[in-house]
C-alpha cells in the first residue's frame, strides 16, 4: 500500500524492490509504503488478490482510492474456509492499521497515532477481529482465557457461529470464544483435554473435514449451542457471559 494522509494505492508485486522504483517515478504524492504479509508465507497469489480486491474496495468506498487503482481486480474462486480465514485476517489487518493512524479504508478520521493497542470499549466491541475481543475480555472484563483460544463471531444472515478448530485442540483443550455481536454478547466455552472426539463420519462425534483434516467443521446453533452436524451440545461448556450492550 502506497499512502498519504488522504490516498492510497494498493498492490501486488512479486518484485517488490523494482516495483517500488516504478512508483517512485509514475507516483509523486505517497509518503509511506505498508506491507502486508504473514509469517509463515501462507499467503498464496489467489488469497493476496482476495485480499487486495477487498482493500481496493473499501477504499474507493470511501473516496481514498488513487485514480490509478479503479480498474478492477480480477476475481478468484475460494472456498468458504479460505474466505473465513482471509476476513479474520483482513479484519485483524484493518484494526492494527487503525491504530497506527492509517484511516483510508475507513469513513470517520482516526485518531492521532498511538503506540499502544486501547482497551475496546463497549461501544467499540460490536467486535470484529480476534484481538479485539480477546484484549476486551481480558483487560476490561479481567478474566483469565486458556493458551489456546478459538473464536467466531455470527455468521451474516445465519444464525450459528461457524469454526475450525484445529484437531489436535481436542486434546489439549481449548477456549471457544463466541460473539453474537447481534445480542451484544459474548460467550466463552471451555472445552477440556479429551471432552469430545472427532471423525471423518457421521457417528456422533464432532466431524472432521474432508479437505482439511486437520480442522474440525462444527457449525454451533446461537440459541441451543448444539452443532448443527454432529448433534453434540456445547452449552455444558459456557463458563462465562458478558453482555456488553449499552
Amino acid at each position: 500500500m502506497l499512502l498519504s494522509s488522504n490516498k492510497v494505492y494498493v498492490g501486488q508485486s512479486i518484485n517488490l524492490k523494482k516495483r517500488i522504483k516504478q512508483h517512485l517515478l509514475t507516483k509523486d504524492w505517497w509518503e509511506k509504503v505498508i506491507l502486508l504479509t504473514s509469517e509463515n508465507d501462507s499467503l498464496n497469489s489467489s488469497y493476496i488478490t482476495y485480499l487486495e480486491h477487498a482493500l481496493i474496495d473499501k477504499a474507493n468506498q470511501c473516496g481514498s482510492l488513487d485514480c490509478d487503482n479503479k480498474t478492477n481486480v480480477n476475481t478468484v474462486k475460494l472456498d468458504k474456509f479460505d474466505i473465513t480465514l482471509l476476513e479474520q485476517y483482513l479484519d485483524e489487518a484493518l484494526f492494527i492499521l487503525k491504530l497506527i493512524g492509517v484511516d483510508v479504508f475507513t469513513k470517520t478520521r482516526s485518531k492521532p497515532i498511538i503506540k499502544s493497542i486501547p482497551t475496546p470499549t463497549s461501544e467499540q466491541i460490536e467486535l470484529r477481529a480476534k484481538s479485539e475481543v480477546i484484549k476486551y475480555i481480558e483487560q476490561e472484563q479481567k478474566f483469565v482465557l486458556g493458551k489456546n483460544k478459538v473464536y467466531a463471531k455470527l455468521q451474516e444472515k445465519k444464525n450459528t457461529f461457524w469454526i475450525n478448530p484445529r484437531v489436535d485442540l481436542l486434546n489439549t483443550g481449548f477456549d471457544l470464544i463466541l460473539n453474537n455481536q447481534l445480542e451484544s454478547k459474548i460467550y466463552i466455552l471451555r472445552i477440556p483435554a479429551n471432552t469430545f472426539k472427532a471423525s471423518k463420519i457421521k457417528d456422533g462425534n464432532l466431524i472432521i473435514r474432508k479437505d482439511r483434516p486437520i480442522y474440525i467443521d462444527l457449525n454451533i446453533d446461537a440459541d441451543t449451542f448444539v452443532d448443527v452436524r454432529s448433534r453434540q451440545s456445547f452449552k455444558s461448556s459456557i463458563i462465562k457471559e458478558i453482555d456488553y450492550a449499552i
